[in-house]
């Protein structure tokens, strides 16, 4: 009766057709304990077997019973197997199965839904991935609420249904034509799996990983049957996003979910083959590629460009906010894509080194990015090679993996192995084994080349580690991502103010906007601000600099520490001078890094100066790398490095409080200059490579090598004002004026020598540009430039302004040249008087003297002199500092007046009248008067010299100069008698005899003390 009695009060007894057939069912007995195969409903009770029916309902909501009512949920009606099961009305274990299949091929559920007013729409779910994967959303929920333990191997055999039917549908997807499993895979991952928070706890991440691991493990499967699809599907995704796409952080969280199996790791880096592994291009076109690409950077000149439209229509603060966003859209994208590369590294030994291969040889396939001729063929370039956007998202990924031996004393960096750069392997497992994926190295140009036949002596069996791979890789990134995105920034800048200018020149004689040519330059200008505002985005994002910085303050500690020996096994207290034997090391470490460097420091120090007070103390570090290799061509060869670092030296001066960016973040930088440990070789260091530039033997152009000087010029003024570095300058100049005839002229004194030399040759050109620019501006006052077809027209105003930038640039020069001149002579004024020099500097001074103040300076009078730099007031008031500087030795005096060119009685008194009107110091004029007094009353004794020189015999003149020799020495090379200070000056410049150009220096020359004294007794005698 109690049995009778439970099934009457059982809601699973309405199954059955009666009250009996239910007691029927009850009382069926389990079958024989013999059989080892059991169903997981065999031998169970009604009760139990009611259950599990009621389970499957609830996991599949599934039904035979076609007059199915719960009222609280649909069922789907599985018509065709209720008919073959005939009058059976409950589902159990043996018809599951044939059940779920029945289900999955209904294309319209909701005509089989039963009660048919239900409105529970998840049994209707016609998208047979998202029905599998909400049954097994039901079922975890069940197995978490279920405490029967008879129950358990059913739960277990309904999740194996579910994993079964799953992979079928994804391996044989021709069995719903009408569906797109992959995209069902993708769209319920992204809905399910919190990718949106950069989450995956959540059964639909167990869910798939269970039905992939199923495909895997079976041997007759190809797991990249199922994830290729879904890999072109994520790329053609990506390849339509633009860098504000808000879906792009949720995909690439769904590819890291292929992280979490090997195979599945496997499957997708194996995806990743670009099609040409030697075409840089071909990276962009890979999945990975298309992530990397999204930029604000437009691909081509012709667009899209996503930002910064119309640019002159906006104020600076709508672009800064724009920029913001910009870099917010880019760190997002760049953290994100970092996670999936450090998950597919982590995976196993394996994945890592097919991710490093993909990373080593997309540098190599773009090496080309950094040749030179990139800039003049963009189309090509293009075509050729992967995006500015996609190298600089690569980049900040390597910096990230970077950062954790970024310290600048950490012994991590002291693992970086610089064999590596010249290693070779032999095949892939080579490559794999020994840790050697960057590729292109091998050809690279070292801090010391290698010589032809020197044997460096590489280890075929050495290993390299993470460290070195990582950091190679980045710098080898850097190359061709920042450093170059940077260069063609930097012309991109330079153009842009060339269209401006241009702009501004023809707009006023133009009646509107909307004619021609002011239409063209007008677009041609907005256009090019667009870029030059997006490509400043993308090179300032404040994360990406940072690891710039820290990367390129620990490069600075470890080539530092490379230069002082090999085999470094901790961290040493740099000392100079360093140890006569140069380093092995030196000849494996590629120019670049120390390019990167520079190139890094310059950049900050124009956008982002406040970064190095950031930096704090760190920014030692650089210093003793300038001082370490700045003056050192034993330890970098290449002069061109060697003075781009004065650039680098310049630029961690503290910024001029009279300057647009202020004076803020000084307190670092200030002491780096008073008191870095090494900073008392700070001028010797600066003089060197200043005279380096001219001596090298190499092809150094004029307009690269006053480059070059300029930011050399501006670090001398401000370390004349600090006394340790004033000090060590006079004591170079003090021994060079004891060693003034040495074989090998003394540092100060070359220096000094090229000094006066730029300063005429600046000069002198700027004057002379100065004079045509007056020309030329007269020609266009008088009209003759309207009666010229338009076209010779725009390109006689595009000549006019070629004219005017190198005028510009001359000026400049000029008066950073002269300006040190002044500098220098307040101070230091014997050597300049020495008869070596003090001829040259008293010529030269007068020379300019009487074109800025005399008849010939009205030529030089243009309308606005400020837009060339043209300072003639500046000038004439350094040169006259100068002279008076100078001015007590009597030596110069004579020089000054000695000068039959330039100088005359008339020279200083128009000088005085200039003094006077530009409102120069009555003291210094009162000054220069007294000056003028003191050479007019040697000029009696001049007048007798030049009488002198008239009347003596030719073999008592110097054959190069006509003067009076004094001390007459032989050249041995060409056997012909010249005056030592004459052909000392000479050796200065070009250490060859001037004759035959064979080499000479100073400890070549033979006196001729029997001419000499025949000179003093001849002279002795005309003058008594």
């Amino acid at each position: 009766m109690e049995n009778n009695q439970r099934l009457v009060e059982n809601p699973f007894a309405a199954l059955f057709p009666s009250l009996s057939e239910a007691q029927q069912f009850s009382s069926e007995k389990h079958i024989e304990k013999g059989n080892t195969e059991r169903s997981p409903t065999e031998g169970q009770s009604v009760e139990i077997k009611l259950e599990i029916n009621k389970l499957i309902e609830d996991i599949f909501l599934l039904t035979l019973d076609k007059d199915y009512d719960d009222g609280k949920k649909g069922c789907t009606h599985l018509k065709e197997l209720a008919e073959i099961l005939s009058d059976q009305t409950w589902l159990d274990m043996e018809n599951l199965s044939q059940a779920v299949f029945e289900r999955l091929m209904i294309e319209s559920p909701e005509e089989f839904l039963v009660p048919s007013t239900s409105s529970n729409l998840t049994a209707n779910e016609p998208l047979v991935l998202n029905y599998l994967s909400q049954c097994y959303d039901r079922l975890i929920n069940i197995q978490l609420n279920s405490q029967k333990e008879e129950l358990k191997p059913c739960l277990k055999e309904c999740k194996n249904v579910i994993i079964l039917n799953t992979k079928t549908c994804l391996l044989q997807t021709e069995l719903f034509p009408s569906q797109n499993l992959y995209q069902q895979f993708i769209d319920l991952y992204l809905l399910e799996s919190g990718a949106i928070f950069g989450d995956d706890n959540s059964n639909i991440t167990e869910y798939f990983l269970q039905v992939l691991q199923s495909i895997i493990d079976d041997r007759d499967c190809n797991i990249d049957d199922v994830t290729y699809p879904i890999f072109d599907l994520i790329k053609d995704k990506f390849t339509k996003m633009v860098l504000v796409s808000a879906d792009k952080t949720q995909y690439i969280h769904l590819c890291k979910f292929f992280t979490k199996l090997p195979a599945l790791a496997l499957s997708f880096m194996k995806y990743n083959s670009p099609k040409d592994w030697k075409s840089g291009k071909s990276y962009e076109t890979t999945l990975l590629g298309s992530m990397l690409s999204l930029t604000c950077i437009p691909k081509n000149e012709a667009g899209p460009y996503d930002f910064f439209n119309d640019p002159s229509s906006y104020r600076k603060h709508i672009h800064d906010n724009t920029e913001s966003n910009i870099w917010a859209e880019l760190v997002t994208l760049n953290e994100k894509i970092h996670l999936l590369v450090y998950s597919l590294i982590k995976v196993s030994a394996d994945i890592k080194h097919l991710v490093l291969k993909w990373i080593g040889k997309c540098l190599e396939a773009n090496q080309g990015r950094t040749k030179i001729w990139s800039n003049q063929m963009p189309q090509l370039f293009n075509q050729l090679y992967s995006s500015e956007g996609f190298c600089l998202n690569l980049n900040y990924l390597l910096l990230k993996l970077c950062q954790p031996f970024c310290e600048p004393m950490s012994v991590k960096l002291l693992k970086i192995q610089c064999n590596y750069v010249k290693a070779t392997s032999s095949d892939e497992n080579d490559i794999k084994t020994r840790g050697i994926h960057s590729g292109g190295l091998k050809e690279e140009t070292c801090l010391i080349p290698v010589k032809e036949g020197e044997d460096i002596n590489i280890d075929n069996t050495e290993t390299y580690n993470f460290i070195t791979e990582c950091f190679f890789m980045a710098q080898q990134c850097t190359n061709l991502g920042f450093h170059t995105v940077h260069t063609k920034f930097t012309k991109l800048n330079q153009d842009l103010h060339r269209v401006q200018r241009l702009y501004q020149d023809v707009r006023p004689q133009a009646a509107s906007e909307d004619v021609e040519p002011i239409r063209s330059i007008k677009a041609q200008m907005e256009k090019g601000m667009t870029l030059f505002l997006s490509m400043k985005a993308a090179l300032t994002i404040p994360q990406l600099l940072e690891m710039s910085l820290n990367l390129h303050i620990a490069t600075a500690t470890w080539l530092s520490q490379m230069a002082i020996d090999d085999g470094v096994s901790e961290m040493q207290q740099v000392k100079l001078p360093l140890p006569q034997h140069v380093p092995h090391s030196l000849k494996l470490i590629p120019e670049f890094v120390m390019g990167n460097l520079n190139d890094f420091i310059l950049f900050l120090h124009r956008f982002q100066d406040e970064l190095f007070e950031y930096a704090g103390e760190k920014v030692k570090y650089f210093m003793t790398l300038i001082l370490v290799f700045m003056g050192n061509p034993e330890r970098m060869n290449n002069p061109h490095l060697r003075a781009e670092l004065a650039d680098t030296l310049s630029s961690l001066m503290p910024p001029d409080p009279n300057s647009k960016s202020g004076g803020g973040g000084l307190f670092h930088r200030e002491k780096l200059f008073s008191e870095h440990e090494l900073i008392d070789h700070l001028a010797d260091k600066l003089l060197h490579v200043f005279v380096s530039i001219e001596m090298t033997g190499q092809s150094v152009e004029f307009e690269q090598k006053f480059n070059y000087r300029r930011p050399m010029y501006i670090v001398l003024e401000y370390i004349w004002n600090i006394d340790v570095h004033k000090q060590a300058i006079k004591e170079l100049s003090d021994y060079a004026e004891r060693n003034i005839e040495y074989p090998e002229a003394p540092l100060f004194l070359r220096f000094i020598n090229l000094l006066i030399n730029d300063a005429i040759f600046l000069l002198d050109e700027a004057l002379s540009y100065m004079m045509q620019i007056k020309e030329k501006q007269q020609e266009k006052e008088r009209g003759d430039w309207e009666n010229l077809e338009s076209r010779q027209r725009q390109q006689t105003e595009q000549n006019f302004q070629l004219l005017g930038n190198i005028a510009r640039y001359h000026n400049v020069m000029a008066n950073y040249t002269i300006h040190s001149l002044e500098l220098l002579t307040r101070e230091i004024k014997s050597i300049f008087c020495n008869n070596t020099m003090v001829d040259r500097i008293a010529a030269m001074l007068n020379y300019f003297l009487v074109h800025l103040v005399g008849p010939k300076q009205k030529n030089f009078n243009v309308k606005d002199k400020n837009d060339y730099e043209f300072k003639p007031q500046q000038i004439v008031s350094d040169i006259c500092k100068i002279y008076l500087n100078l001015g007590e030795n009597d030596d110069f005096c004579m020089a000054v007046s000695n000068d039959g060119r330039s100088y005359s009685t008339e020279l200083f008194p128009k000088t005085i009248q200039v003094l006077q009107k530009i409102g120069t110091d009555p003291v210094v004029i009162s000054d220069f008067l007294g000056l003028d007094d003191k050479i007019r009353g040697m000029q009696e004794k001049t007048q007798a010299e030049d009488d002198l020189v008239e009347e003596a015999p030719e073999e008592f003149l110097d054959p190069i100069l006509g003067s009076l020799m004094k001390d007459p020495v032989l050249l041995p090379t060409s056997n012909t008698i010249v005056d030592r200070a004459v052909i000392s000056r000479h050796i200065l410049s070009d250490q060859s005899d001037p004759f035959n150009r064979a080499p000479l220096t100073m400890d070549m020359v033979v006196p001729q003390t029997d001419l000499k004294l025949k000179i003093e007794e001849w002279r002795k005698s005309k003058l008594s």
